[in-house]
């Protein structure tokens, strides 16, 4: 009955629903190892996908798109920076009030740049796969086994192998360099930190300004590949699932990626389950609901048990 149901393309559709998920959930561990709480994901992601969908109907070149995608997410990132670092405010309390200003910063240059609420059009063009291999012909062993490894492996575009990359790159850069050395005593004690010479208040804000750059780049691989165009709160939850994802991923880079993919995979199962409703006889809501019941179970099996930065959401104050 459910012939077909468990194919390559579904697994490829899990990777790249996963990558704005594991950008975001990667900026949200790099952000967290400093000691900074940075729930504004949300909002980075939805004006990053909002710029980058503006600046690419505006050009006619989705590099710029993505470029403008990426500035929008630092941008917003900075503000919270300076609220939770600067000015020492409560960091969860300032990643909220980014995400309301995100969701009314977006709706209102919708009407000022289109005239209209909603969705803007879609974009002409896409972001060309990095490799594209054909299928093999015949029913060997080699032509299925290839069949298999092929849509796994390639025909993602340029960012999804980006979110490969800074999973690997950001795993080795904490554990393995000084860098990331400094930056989880920024989380773990930044007074002992400050004491042997490292500069909290900058090493947080690089931080908070890195996690908003991946996370503008989320918003970007949502709109600018995903759909191909912006809607309003399209982001729909997609940066606090990320930050499930960090905490799923035990505060790590490759952590927050695999963690994703199991979010993604929640994502690409419940599109595919609405194909076989006839056959299931399930309502389409509650395969739409999948990927938040799944945060809600990660959270409530996990949140107990990870032991985060000490110092997160701390503000620190120089002596």
């Amino acid at each position: 009955m459910l012939n077909g149901f468990f194919t390559p393309d579904l697994f490829a559709s899990a990777i790249r629903m996963a990558t704005p998920l594991a950008l975001a959930a990667i900026g949200g561990t790099i952000c967290e190892r400093s000691g900074v709480v940075n729930i504004a994901l949300e909002g980075i992601m939805l004006i990053g996908a909002f710029f980058g969908v503006v600046v690419t109907l505006a050009t006619g070149q989705v590099w710029l798109g993505v470029l403008a995608a990426v500035l929008a997410g630092v941008a917003l990132s900075g503000i919270h920076a300076f609220a939770s670092v600067t000015l020492r405010m409560d960091q969860i309390v300032s990643g909220t009030a980014l995400n309301i200003l995100a969701l009314g910063l977006t709706g209102f240059l919708m009407e000022v740049l289109y005239g209209h609420p909603g969705a803007t059009d879609s974009i002409p063009h896409q972001i060309l796969p990095v490799f594209n291999f054909p299928a093999a012909s015949g029913t060997g062993f080699f032509a299925t086994l290839w069949n298999w490894i092929n849509p796994l492996l390639f025909g993602y575009t340029p960012i999804v192998y980006l979110a490969i990359i800074a999973a690997v790159l950001g795993q080795w850069a904490m554990y393995r360099t000084t860098w990331g050395l400094r930056l989880r005593a920024l989380g773990e004690h930044p007074r002992a930190a400050d004491t042997v010479g490292v500069r909290v208040i900058a090493g947080r804000y690089v931080a908070v300004l890195i996690s908003g750059a991946l996370g503008g780049l989320a918003g970007a691989n949502l709109s600018l590949e995903q759909v191909g165009s912006f809607s309003e709160n399209m982001s729909a939850g997609r940066g606090f699932i990320a930050l499930a994802a960090n905490i799923f991923g035990r505060w790590t880079p490759v952590g927050s990626y695999l963690a994703s993919l199991l979010f993604g995979f929640a994502q690409a199962l419940q599109i595919k389950m609405q194909a076989y409703q006839d056959v299931l006889h399930i309502p389409v809501q509650f395969f739409l609901m999948l990927p938040y019941v799944l945060t809600v179970v990660v959270l409530a099996g996990f949140m107990g048990r990870a032991v985060g930065p000490a110092e997160v959401g701390k503000p620190y104050e120089k002596e």
